[in-house]
């Protein structure tokens, strides 16, 4: 039975190289299915599912949060004079439709050594754990001149559940976003509606995942309309409303500092009521370790 399985891949890789090219500039890598060995890696924000190739490079799944997963090729073949890289579902050997299908196309840089792709990969993966493989090309504008890699699903299963229950457990915002949220406030709102409650649940996601933040700073704001002493009033409401919402979400209130500075600080033009708009707001701030050292050095 085994032979007569790596004689039907053995008639398979020919057939995939007749298929894309019969130019004899044309090469294949075709992966032995004794040889696969994905591997998982991953922490608390970031989750990776690779496929080391000799002779070739790095195939790997790679997700963070807020991010679509992605698929990343390294390899010293993504040079010149290759322009053009293709990622294919290819159909296993034994399939009665072997014609490979493509997923995603994108132009090389030509000194990366490294192309991505984010279009249809979850499509791709749940295609690998039914048995589909994954195939990549690297092409130039003269057509017969092409490197085909295909790589089997085989040796995954364990691998592939860990990345997805890795994924599973991503925050959903990334610091990039929860270093600076700000929250608009319509007139004569007072606590946060149900679409900021959202962003506040994601938010603290984070917050929990991120062991290296230190505060997070809520501070309150309010237009110029009003008193004085009505307006800090006002920016203080929204402000614990938004703290409350945090520690409903798991935040601990030792990690906060709340503020409200009425209308002393806007960011625009309170003659406006696009102005008004804008300065009444909550922000966000979370400050991480790293930050709290930097200001202090500053």
């Amino acid at each position: 039975m085994t032979l007569i399985k790596y004689t039907i891949i053995f008639i398979y890789s020919i057939f995939i190289s007749l298929f894309f090219s019969m130019s004899s500039v044309a090469k294949e890598l075709f992966l032995p299915m004794d040889l696969v060995s994905w591997e998982y890696k991953g922490d608390k924000f970031s989750c990776s599912l690779s496929q080391t190739i000799s002779q070739f490079g790095a195939i790997t799944f790679v997700a963070k949060p807020k991010q679509p997963l992605g698929i990343q090729v390294q390899s010293y073949h993504v040079k010149p004079p290759y322009e053009r890289a293709i990622l294919s579902q290819v159909q296993s050997p034994w399939a009665l439709n072997t014609a490979p299908i493509t997923v995603d196309e994108v132009d090389l840089d030509k000194k990366s050594g490294q192309v991505s792709f984010y279009t249809d990969i979850e499509l791709l993966l749940e295609a690998m754990a039914q048995g589909n493989w994954l195939g990549v090309r690297l092409s130039s504008s003269n057509q017969n001149n092409t490197f085909d890699v295909t790589v089997p699903s085989v040796n995954m299963t364990q691998a592939m559940a860990d990345f997805n229950l890795c994924r599973a457990k991503l925050p959903a915002m990334a610091y990039q976003d929860a270093r600076d949220v700000v929250l608009q406030f319509k007139l004569g709102q007072r606590v946060v509606s149900s679409s900021q409650k959202q962003i506040l649940a994601d938010l603290a996601s984070y917050l929990k995942h991120d062991k290296n933040v230190k505060r997070v700073l809520i501070d309150g704001h309010t237009d110029n309309v009003g008193s004085n002493v009505a307006n800090l009033q006002i920016s203080k409401i929204r402000a614990d409303d938004v703290a409350s919402i945090l520690r409903e979400n798991g935040v601990r209130s030792s990690l906060m500092e709340i503020r409200s500075h009425g209308s002393r600080y806007p960011v625009a033009n309170n003659n406006t009521q696009d102005g008004k708009a804008k300065n009444r707001r909550v922000t966000i701030r979370a400050i991480r370790k790293e930050d709290a050292v930097k200001r202090k050095g500053s």
